[in-house]
């Protein structure tokens, strides 16, 4: 990754888009709690489009480091939009709608971005992952690309949230290049380090130290995947390239993510 996660997250610049995947809410709140709240201390006022079900998280964890939901939104720093709301208001006959994509999110932005200083703004939204969870991949996907081409014209920066099983293959195989491919930077499991950890001893088990060596360098020598950390990475390609082995690599990798360090 050219920046870290915890940087990622103190300085997203303008046109930063970053992307969580996460299987527990409150690992997620976390992310979200921090990322705004880097913003409000930077006089960079925050958009919140998420589900009912996760507001309170998001307020609590916000609480929590000094900035009052209620006086971050009465002070005109933060706007909330239902993400359930967003996702009907931008649908049109036939799916989503540019238009009114414009419409919607620019009329938020427009609600925090005013006057001569215009300062950038930092948004969280769950609409593509309401989208990807209803199988509507292709839709969660364009709406990537809406959010990056807006990005291109106003000055914010995206965090998103995606509720994945990371260690399903299917997963590795549909979704997560498609994620992958549209932001800048990528967190496909709450503990990254853990995370890799459980990925290279997943490789050394099913592959032996020689051919998951082969692997590493097989992985890094791929073009076009900057954003994407290693071990992530690893494991699209061993889904992509190695069927019979991937199966047991990810059950391999999940034993050892869930396994306490010693």
């Amino acid at each position: 990754m050219r920046q870290s996660w915890g940087d990622f997250l103190k300085g997203a610049g303008a046109r930063s888009h970053g992307v969580q995947v996460y299987g527990d809410a409150a690992d997620l709140a976390e992310s979200v709690a921090s990322y705004l709240a880097a913003g409000l201390e930077r006089d960079q006022p925050g958009i919140l489009v998420a589900t009912p079900e996760h507001l309170s998280l998001f307020a609590e964890r916000l609480d929590a480091r000094g900035w009052g939901f209620a006086r971050a939104e009465s002070a005109g720093l933060l706007v909330v939009a239902d993400a359930e709301e967003t996702l009907a208001s931008i649908l049109g006959p036939d799916g989503l709608e540019s238009g009114r994509f414009e419409h919607v999110v620019g009329g938020l932005l427009d609600r925090v971005q005013h006057g001569p200083e215009d300062r950038p703004a930092r948004v969280f939204g769950e609409v593509v992952d309401l989208l990807c969870r209803r199988d509507q991949a292709a839709a969660a996907d364009e709406l990537e690309r809406l959010w990056n081409a807006l990005a291109q014209r106003r000055r914010f920066s995206l965090l998103c949230g995606y509720r994945l099983d990371v260690f399903d293959s299917q997963a590795q195989i549909e979704t997560l290049p498609h994620i992958c491919r549209e932001h800048s930077h990528v967190l496909p499991a709450r503990n990254y380090p853990r995370f890799a950890r459980a990925v290279d001893s997943a490789l050394r088990e099913v592959l032996g130290p020689n051919q998951a060596a082969t692997v590493y360098v097989l992985v890094s020598r791929e073009p076009g995947h900057d954003q994407v950390p290693l071990a992530q990475a690893i494991l699209m390609w061993v889904s992509e390239n190695m069927p019979k082995q991937s199966s047991q690599i990810l059950a391999a990798a999940r034993t050892h993510y869930a396994r306490p360090a010693a």
